[in-house]
């Protein structure tokens, strides 16, 4: 399909400037600003990349004449320091393919709830936390108390509480797939990132010809990011009630024979897999990857930036009135994405910085 640029120009805005001592008003403009959009023709409602850049100025004005000494006379004149959101505050959103990859793994049909065969490959560490727990009640050091109560208790618990609930995770999962072979397929939607920043720029000169105009600016970026996912069936023929009933028993606790899920599996059963998840995001595209359900997904990644600068004035001379600028700068993308491998340098959460601690801790004191 072919691709088209449109933009759109907001005008511009003009005020007037006339010399007191004689002669007629003289003009003076500024651009509002405009927006350009970038998309696919044609193919109406399917899946394309878009973006769009806007910029809206509400110019800032000055009316009137200086008391003291004055040469010019002001009439709705649009001042020299005009709002400039030209550039965003810095964000911290995931790149688009690590957020396509964690929801792809977090909605795909083919998920565990819990994975019963590494469950049974765990438990063999079952005796070892047991004994370890009952020389902690004799002993005055509790090493690796927060290693164990992450990597062991915490996950055993769990584990069993969702193992319990294998009927109701069954009856989910067959009311997803019948939602999946529906017209449409599975749509799902999850926010990857929501946050942002602000600043403010102290002692701004926003007029300084013949007099001065001073105050500050208020700037302010918003960023969220989210990822929408439609899981499409393989197959076109529907399955039989028995047969998606024993698929999502099959499913709910990992018992899958498909390539990417036993890879998953061994992924998983890794000693110190769970370290290199801290960099990448492997078993994140393992699990994203597994398709012992048969089904296909079509993503999109969405980022949506907007930044508003408003100026506050502080000081106007004796005889002139002054309307602050505002100004608005917003981004928008959608890009098609599929999962994939990534590796970062990461901001480590505080769970894992305290299991971290905990091993470096124990290691110290042996």
């Amino acid at each position: 399909m072919p691709g088209r640029v449109r933009s759109l120009n907001y005008g511009v805005y003009t005020g007037t400037i006339r010399y007191i001592h004689g002669g007629g008003d003289d003009p003076e403009s500024v651009s509002l600003g405009g927006v350009t959009t970038g998309d696919i023709v044609g193919d109406y409602g399917q899946p394309h990349p878009f973006t769009l850049e806007r910029f809206k100025l509400n110019p800032g004005t000055i009316t009137g004449q200086a008391e003291v000494f004055p040469v010019y006379h002001f009439t709705g004149y649009p001042y020299a320091n005009q709002s400039s959101a030209g550039v965003h505050l810095a964000g911290s959103p995931i790149s688009d393919v690590e957020a396509a990859t964690n929801v792809i793994a977090a909605t795909n049909p083919s998920r565990a709830e819990v994975s019963v065969p590494n469950f049974i490959a765990e438990l063999k560490d079952l005796p070892s936390m047991l004994h370890l727990k009952g020389q902690s009640h004799h002993s005055k050091r509790r090493s690796q108390s927060v290693v164990e109560q992450n990597f062991g208790w915490d996950l055993l618990f769990r584990d069993l509480a969702s193992i319990f609930d294998f009927t109701g995770q069954v009856d989910r999962r067959v009311k997803e797939s019948n939602n999946l072979h529906a017209k449409g397929g599975l749509r799902r939607m999850r926010t990857t990132y929501d946050g942002g920043g602000s600043e403010v720029d102290e002692n701004v000169y926003f007029h300084s010809f013949e007099f001065v105009v001073r105050g500050h600016v208020n700037k302010q970026t918003r960023c969220k990011q989210w990822v929408t996912v439609r899981w499409l069936p393989d197959a076109v023929d529907i399955p039989d009630a028995a047969d998606m009933l024993a698929l999502a028993r099959r499913t709910v606790h990992g018992w899958s024979l498909d390539s990417n899920a036993i890879a998953s599996v061994i992924w998983e059963a890794v000693p110190w897999s769970w370290f290199s998840d801290y960099f990448s995001n492997v078993g994140t595209f393992l699990r994203a990857s597994n398709n012992s359900v048969g089904a296909t997904p079509i993503c999109c990644v969405m980022t949506h930036v907007r930044t508003e600068h408003t100026q506050v004035v502080e000081f106007v001379p004796p005889g002139i009135s002054c309307s602050p600028s505002s100004s608005i700068l917003e981004s928008k993308q959608r890009v098609l994405q599929s999962a994939g491998i990534t590796a970062t340098q990461p901001f480590l959460t505080t769970k894992q910085l305290l299991t971290l601690s905990s091993i470096a801790v124990s290691l110290g004191t042996k």
